[in-house]
């Protein structure tokens, strides 16, 4: 697992944040949403205890965004035997190294609370518990919390209260829980040179949201056709995921769908397939 002490730049993580009238560090880059210390999610906005199901994650090797750290956390509870993540801001290998120490230091109602307080604190150090959390996670997670601790660097998307209903629930806590808590090895790169990175091949790789953020069809193509070689067979890419996402590409993946054929096929899968506007996902199957 590679420590990224050396490679964290502080002077420039923060010149990425302004500062409010009251005292708040926040992100400033609007045009930039993401980037090498962009604000890191507290909760998954997707349907990931679905999406996790779907593979059959059991014993199965799995490359993941890192995000919220909900896409690591929800392969491993469903019996993922090895999981890689990876992610542009390193704002998400902290979440990820704080959620899995959490699990295993923390009730279930302190958790549930932590993930509020990442959200709004303008001091880290201050939160609840928060110490001895910190107590077990890597070197370069914990060097990068303590230098931007008065810095919201866990304040992308909505307030966690507007989707209570994608965190943990108590029985899955438990389920977590029980599971190992090494440190999910985690990757710091961008899409496009994320399989310069990679040396194995997977069973899935979730793609998470990122295509929706990519406007060029022939970046996307690229991107699949990097990502093909470290797919196992019959291993599958989800490449989008939600109804809005997939729908707005519609058109993109029919074309790609044609222009891949010769080695994969692409196909949808609706939570429920009987309602049109139910959640869905689109996956690209590696077939030789």
């Amino acid at each position: 697992m590679k420590n990224y002490e050396k490679e964290l730049d502080f002077d420039n993580a923060k010149k990425g944040y302004k500062k409010l009238d009251n005292g708040t560090f926040v992100y400033k880059n609007v045009i930039q949403p993401f980037s090498k210390f962009s604000p890191a999610y507290v909760l998954t906005n997707e349907d990931i205890r679905w999406i996790s199901g779907l593979t059959q994650a059991k014993d199965i090797r799995v490359l993941t965004v890192a995000g919220s750290g909900d896409q690591p956390m929800f392969y491993r509870m469903h019996g993922a035997k090895e999981i890689d993540t990876f992610d542009i801001s390193f704002c998400s290998k902290a979440m990820i190294d704080i959620k899995n120490s959490a699990a295993h230091k923390l009730r279930y109602e302190e958790y549930v609370n932590l993930i509020q307080d990442l959200y709004k604190s303008d001091d880290i150090s201050k939160i609840p518990n928060i110490q001895n959390i910190l107590s077990e996670i890597p070197n370069d997670s914990l060097t990068f919390i303590q230098q931007m601790k008065n810095y919201l660097i866990f304040a992308n998307g909505l307030n966690p209260c507007e989707y209570k209903n994608f965190i943990l629930t108590k029985k899955e806590f438990e389920q977590m829980r029980s599971r190992t808590s090494t440190p999910f090895n985690f990757i710091w790169t961008d899409i496009d040179n994320l399989h310069l990175h990679l040396t194995k091949k997977y069973n899935v790789i979730n793609l998470s949201n990122i295509i929706e953020y990519m406007t060029d069809k022939d970046k996307i193509y690229q991107t699949l056709i990097n990502l093909r070689k470290h797919l196992k067979p019959n291993g599958c890419i989800i490449v989008q995921t939600g109804l809005l996402g997939v729908h707005k590409k519609n058109d993109m993946f029919y074309e790609l769908n044609k222009d891949l054929k010769n080695w994969a096929k692409f196909g949808k899968v609706r939570k429920n397939p009987k309602d049109l506007n139910s959640y869905t996902i689109a996956f690209l199957q590696r077939t030789r």
